[in-house]
């Protein structure tokens, strides 16, 4: 059996989690800062950063007590390096450095995004390749061809907002409180769907873009009005009704394109990651459009689809079997991207 000691801290959150064998979930330890940030209606990187710094010590004990084991029993330790806010970066990969020098254990730097397509195998003991998989997150909505752990293609994504920074945005519009996107969900599924009529950006051309910024304009006008003239005067329904309609427009987008994308690439498989799939009314419209086309739908639990420590350690897992041992002079990236760009 193989351990490794798995650490998320790309962005407001931060946590540690022991998998064993690149699939099974022995701990998970996490520690939120969401309730700080609703006051500054999103993330503050500097304050992030010291959460992370304050946080990590005990999340690395809880993840190991949890699992019932300790340091000289992991076989090595798997960080995010890339990409993310630089400062919270820093903290994962220097907490992961330390303790991969002091005990003489492998260093596994991960990309982040690379990560969440790697969800899929926790809990499960095979993943069928190739697929094709959605990373849709508060800083991700991209489409990836993946032959395998850590090798994606990417195929498209958006060209402004990322699906879960729309969540946000609308929320605020809406005077929903941060984080935008469990308000949004939790609403909607008291609200219709067909309330407001809100664009699909870009869903009929045939290619794999994305576009959230249109939508979102278009639900500020509709609650206040152009130029702020007119606005709707929104009940409990009508906000209800306002975040069905919005989340419908995304869901419909996001969906639409991976089925797109599936059928371009020729594959049966299809998997989803990154906070945003932990939206119930996308993993329905996923559900159904699965069985609908005759495709496998890999989702993972809803726990493993926001930024998480398990999926760091279940990448690190492959990255150590392949032997890709991150060198001494290894740094965290703010930025890098997923899989090689289209030409």
């Amino acid at each position: 059996m193989t351990l490794i000691l798995g650490i998320e801290s790309s962005c407001d959150e931060v946590a540690a989690a022991v998998v064993a064998d690149g699939h099974r979930v022995l701990s998970h330890a996490l520690a939120s800062q969401a309730e700080d940030f609703a006051q500054w209606g999103g993330v503050v990187p500097e304050i992030a950063a010291r959460g992370h710094v304050a946080a990590l010590p005990g999340l690395v004990a809880e993840a190991l007590d949890q699992a019932g084991t300790d340091l000289t029993a992991i076989d090595a330790v798997a960080v995010a390096a890339w990409p993310g806010l630089l400062g919270s970066l820093l903290c994962g990969f220097t907490c992961a450095s330390m303790i991969a020098v002091r005990r003489g254990l492998p260093l596994l730097t991960v990309d982040h995004v690379e990560a969440h397509l790697a969800a899929v195998h926790l809990e499960r003991d095979q993943v069928p390749y190739p697929l094709v998989a959605l990373v849709a997150s508060g800083g991700h909505s991209h489409f990836y061809r993946c032959s395998a752990p850590g090798e994606a293609e990417l195929l498209g994504g958006t060209i402004d907002d990322a699906a879960g920074e729309a969540f946000d945005k609308a929320a605020a519009t809406l005077e929903l409180g941060y984080p935008g996107g469990p308000a949004i969900d939790r609403r909607a599924e008291h609200g219709d769907p067909r309330a407001l009529d809100l664009p699909r950006s870009l869903l009929h051309h045939d290619d794999l873009r994305l576009s959230f910024a249109g939508l979102k304009t278009a639900l500020l006008y509709a609650v206040r009005g152009p130029r702020g003239r007119d606005p709707l005067r929104l009940d409990e329904q009508g906000i209800n009704d306002a975040c069905a309609s919005f989340q419908a427009a995304v869901v419909d987008c996001l969906a639409g394109k991976l089925i797109r994308a599936a059928r371009a690439c020729g594959v049966s498989t299809i998997a989803v990651g990154g906070g945003v799939a932990c939206n119930r009314g996308l993993r329905r419209r996923l559900s159904e459009d699965a069985t609908a086309h005759g495709l496998t739908l890999l989702l993972p639990r809803p726990e493993h689809c926001a930024d998480n420590a398990a999926m760091i350690a279940a990448l690190g897992h492959r990255h150590l079997r392949a032997g890709r041992i991150a060198p001494p002079h290894c740094t965290p990236l703010p930025t890098g991207a997923a899989g090689p760009r289209r030409r």
